[in-house]
């Protein structure tokens, strides 16, 4: 129902252009989105970080891509 609190699962964040869409749509029809969690955040630059806060988005991720290349490495 309208109200409801959702999180947006992304297998893998980029930009994170792709949740904040789906969070944008999400919040048109009425629910309540204020997190967004990756599997894998490829940390280009910071940008996902930069443009989730810009849209009052927390971003939680459970890797980064380098926790993944250094563990593959060991």
């Amino acid at each position: 129902p309208e109200g409801t609190k959702i999180t947006v699962l992304e297998d893998v964040i980029t930009t994170g252009g792709s949740a904040i869409k789906a969070a944008t749509r999400l919040r048109d029809v009425g629910y309540v989105v204020e997190r967004v969690v990756a599997i894998v955040d490829r940390q280009e630059d910071k940008e996902a970080d930069e443009f989730m806060e810009s849209v009052n988005l927390e971003l939680h991720s459970l890797f980064t891509l380098k926790e993944i290349i250094d563990a593959k490495n060991e």
